[in-house]
């Protein structure tokens, strides 16, 4: 367990916080948690543990954001699976009318997001039958095994299996092209992790012991549940608006053609400065759904993410970032971890830590320059520890984001702590997921 002399820096960051809107409120712990997205209808079509729940969006406009009305324009741009857009559909109950768009840089995940959003455009009886068709036809498909170790040495799944999935991929894509095969291609994107010999845990693919699986049987459970849920939402919810979820750079809003004031409200998650390269982690969908083909697509991809793990590419930070980094309020939080790194061997941590910031400085701008005024930017952010129990180093994101946005023009509405993690942190509250609020005025 690590105690605060270890974090001489904690001290900087308790008198930084003292001066900010600075709220506990530990009831916001089950909208920062993807765990009930596992039990909720069309959000449970992938599991995706890095999400938050759609209840979210719901408190937030009976809230901070009750002044946007019912009729508004809404921006995800780290969208993931599209909880956010979902969320916005899901609202038209309540007589909201939400234009919401989504941005994802995963090409995986953002299919899952776009096939999710489209629940709206599936028959669910001809999903029935088109998934019984794919299963016959897949028999007659055969297909090579991409070249990725973790596939062709059937360290992560067996090759029998990789192959079986490959050949219903490509019955579903020589079939069709609609809502439903694409529903059905991520309900067969769903069954790859329990059909595999891994398990997603944290950073990484482990490998653990299972039974054999019996891949048929996991795709029809997951193919009715998505049947079951299209009924059920069809039923629910009222001709809601289909989402547009885009593939790029949720960091250059404005390059996705977007300019001035084109939205009240961004609701969003960037990644955590926690040294998870999500494209590795999502790998076996990325290879087996053909998403990714090559070692050099994949290189690509992982290098060009958000910079929140050291496969990034290592451009210079921003000069904007930079120049503020080196004095006023940046330079009093970040500094002192700066002064740490120096005693670790490895360039590596320090290169992370100015990228990821710097990134997150770029989107912020993005997002105040695409908000109309009276808009809210709302950021659901984690702080992390680092640096083994012999040289620790806490990064305090939320603290960090907050400054950044208001050294951007933002008013800091609120920083309110979610849901704490003491699991490595003994003796206080730094180690923690928030919700920073700001508002465009």
């Amino acid at each position: 367990m690590i105690r605060d002399p270890q974090l001489p820096e904690l001290e900087v960051f308790r008198k930084v916080e003292q001066k900010l809107p600075f709220s506990e409120r530990f009831d916001y712990s089950k909208y920062v948690s993807p765990v009930p997205n596992s039990d909720v209808p069309v959000h449970r079509w992938f599991r995706f543990k890095e999400s938050f729940s759609p209840d979210l969006l719901t408190e937030i406009l009976h809230s901070i954001a009750a002044s946007l009305g019912k009729h508004f324009r809404l921006l995800d741009p780290f969208c993931g699976v599209g909880t956010t857009l979902l969320a916005a559909q899901e609202k038209t109950i309540g007589g909201y009318d939400i234009e919401a768009i989504g941005i994802e840089a995963n090409p995986f995940i953002e299919f899952a997001a776009r096939t999710k959003v489209r629940w709206p455009e599936i028959d669910a009886d001809a999903l029935t039958d088109l998934a019984a068709r794919i299963l016959k036809k897949s028999d007659s498909y055969h297909q090579r095994i991409p070249p990725l170790s973790s596939l062709t040495t059937g360290r992560c799944i067996s090759r029998h299996l990789s192959q079986r999935i490959l050949a219903i991929r490509e019955a579903l894509r020589h079939d069709g092209d609609t809502a439903a095969h694409d529903a059905l291609l991520l309900g067969l994107a769903s069954a790859i992790e329990p059909a595999s010999r891994i398990r997603k845990d944290g950073r990484a693919l482990r490998i653990i012991e299972k039974d054999r699986p019996n891949l048929t049987t996991i795709l029809k459970d997951r193919w009715a549940i998505i049947a079951e849920d299209v009924k059920f939402f069809q039923n629910t919810i009222p001709k809601p608006r289909i989402p547009r979820v885009m593939l790029g750079d949720g960091r250059k809003i404005i390059d996705q053609g977007f300019g001035a004031d084109s939205f009240d409200l961004v609701l969003t998650s960037p990644p955590y400065p926690n040294n998870i390269d999500y494209s590795e982690v999502y790998k076996l969908e990325l290879w087996l759904l053909g998403f990714l083909k090559t070692q050099d697509e994949f290189l690509k991809l992982r290098r060009t993410t958000f910079r929140s793990h050291p496969t990034c590419s290592t451009p210079e930070p921003l000069a904007e970032f930079v120049a503020e980094l080196r004095k006023g309020r940046l330079k009093i939080l970040l500094q002192p971890i700066l002064e740490r790194l120096e005693k670790i061997p490895g360039k590596w941590r320090e290169r992370v830590l100015l990228g990821y910031f710097s990134d997150i400085w770029l989107s912020l701008h993005q997002q105040y320059q695409c908000l109309r005024k009276g808009g809210f930017a709302i950021l659901v952010v984690g702080n992390s520890l680092h640096g083994g129990a012999f040289s620790p180093y806490l990064v305090p994101t939320d603290i960090v984001v907050s400054t950044i946005g208001s050294c951007l023009g933002f008013e800091l509405v609120q920083l309110t702590i979610a849901r704490a993690s003491k699991r490595r942190l003994s003796g206080n509250h730094f180690l923690r997921e928030s919700v920073v609020i700001f508002k465009k005025t």
